[in-house]
């Protein structure tokens, strides 16, 4: 095979959330047949009491009085089942779970020892030993860390607990330190500790609508898609998110005339050449390093913000549909704003593709959306977060394999994060019957909403001056309004007492 499939419908993990969707909608099902039954009960005692002298009456009382006993058992017979497929999915869950956490202490030093050899010398090496060996790294770190709250805890009973909410409340969390996956709770740290010593600052953005030569709707017309390489979405995703710091949206019309649109989000803005050895925390661009930053560790909340400001401007309505697609940094934040509830509250979306991006980390029980992952097996840039996409019915992650027998451009990371040589090998491993079969179903519900004609508007992204971080002990001089909102530490200001001073 060129190519390997994880997850989706045909995936032996899809087994598992079809009987946590099935025992669901049963319960929701007996819910409704109660509501429907009550109002029953409600007419049969009723039509009863009417009737009670005549020979009919206390044949409907006792079959009002039988249905209700029924429905009652049957109720709870339901919520038994239920809880049963709950607990054996979690049970199932917690065993693989430990499996993992086994393989991961046994394999660290392996994968630590290949990832370092994959970094400094040509050697392919799987993007699953740079995941481990991140993965184990942390979590060793951590344990030690763990094991010596631990100890305090037995002494002073309850504060582990105590301290990874302060520790979380300090880091801008909303739950304990400890509920944090380790690979994540180090990036989410060191992101925010950076911040707070003015080393790289996360701010809003500022849009600018750059659509060369609109029409009177604003919109530019432009061709139908033409496939050269694996796929529409892939091709789309190619033609349209190749300018730094922009995302694109298209409006692409359906074949019953209704419209979708995708957001293309662009991959990370190349390094200057004048940066200085300080230059990648000090980068400003929208997509340089400060946006991998807010990506990975505060899950794109100002990309958020901006793309629903896009997409108003756009004229996009509420309820569209709305497919977030990027590469590299610009699919992680796709992942994130399509798993977005603010955007999810407004816009409908069905579908997310992802290419050669770190995704690993964000999880969902939302089946509702469907994630497209395209990766190849030697890109150390999907590994970043120590973590592989889950294996879900509605999450299939494609690795392709290889290289093209033409020589590609390397980069910094090398040919195998460059998006040519993964379309190239995309279409390589869909002509094997096996991936194609496995990735029939999601790629083509992505698919099918990739034809018609296509019109797009382009939007530059600026990112904000970020409010300068001061001393706590220091009198700020400013009103609160002025201050911008900054993705950060939980503001000093907000834990420790300081004298104000006019």
């Amino acid at each position: 095979m060129s190519g390997k499939v994880t997850g989706g419908p045909s995936h032996w993990r899809a087994n598992l959330d079809e009987l946590t969707l099935g025992a669901t909608q049963l319960r929701e099902a007996t819910e409704q047949t109660m509501r429907l039954a009550g109002d029953a009960m409600v007419a049969g005692g009723l039509l009863s009491g009417v009737t009670i002298m005549t020979p009919q009456g206390p044949l409907i009382a006792a079959n009002t009085i039988e249905l209700s006993t029924s429905l009652l058992g049957m109720r709870a017979q339901v919520e038994v089942l239920a809880q049963g497929v709950n607990y054996a999915v979690a049970a199932y869950l917690e065993t693989e779970a430990q499996i993992t956490n086994l393989m991961t202490l046994t394999m660290t030093p392996t994968a630590v020892v290949l990832s370092l050899f994959g970094v400094t010398s040509d050697l392919n090496v799987p993007n699953e030993m740079y995941e481990l060996a991140i993965r184990g790294t942390t979590s060793s770190v951590w344990a030690l860390v763990e094991m010596a709250v631990n100890t305090g805890n037995q002494v002073v009973p309850g504060s582990k607990l105590a301290l990874g909410h302060a520790i979380g409340w300090t880091f801008g969390l909303n739950k304990s330190i400890w509920d944090v996956p380790p690979t994540q709770r180090t990036y989410e740290m060191l992101a925010h500790t950076l911040q707070q010593f003015g080393l790289t600052q996360l701010a809003p953005y500022d849009i600018n609508n750059v659509t060369s030569a609109p029409g009177l709707d604003g919109w530019q017309d432009r061709d139908t898609l033409d496939v050269y390489g694996s796929t529409k979405a892939m091709q789309l995703l190619k033609d349209y998110a190749y300018e730094p710091d922009t995302v694109t949206i298209a409006k692409l019309t359906q074949a019953d005339g209704s419209e979708a649109y995708a957001l293309l989000y662009a991959g990370t803005t190349p390094l200057g050449e004048d940066a200085g050895p300080l230059g990648l925390l000090h980068q400003e661009n929208a997509f340089g390093a400060t946006g991998v930053v807010e990506s990975i560790a505060a899950d794109s909340v100002h990309i958020e913000e901006a793309t629903m400001q896009m997409l108003e401007q756009a004229g996009v309505p509420a309820g569209a549909t709305i497919i977030p697609m990027g590469y590299s940094q610009g699919g992680t934040h796709a992942m994130n704003v399509g798993m977005s509830d603010k955007m999810k509250a407004k816009y409908s979306i069905p579908d997310v593709l992802t290419v050669a991006a770190p995704t690993g980390h964000r999880r969902t029980d939302d089946l509702s959306t469907n994630f497209v992952h395209i990766e190849h097996e030697h890109d150390k840039v999907p590994a970043l977060t120590g973590a592989s996409n889950e294996g879900r019915i509605n999450r299939t992650t494609i690795e392709v394999e290889g290289y093209p027998e033409y020589e590609v451009e390397a980069g910094v990371f090398g040919p195998e994060h460059n998006f040519e040589v993964i379309d190239h090998q995309l279409a390589e491993a869909l002509a094997d019957p096996g991936v194609a079969k496995a990735a029939a179903i999601p790629l083509e519900n992505l698919e099918s909403k990739m034809g018609g004609a296509v019109a797009v508007q382009q939007f530059q992204l600026e990112r904000q001056q970020a409010t300068p971080t001061r001393h706590p002990l220091v009198p700020s001089g400013r009103a609160a309004a002025e201050l911008k909102n900054i993705v950060s530490v939980r503001p000093l200001q907000e834990w420790m007492t300081t004298v104000q001073t006019k």
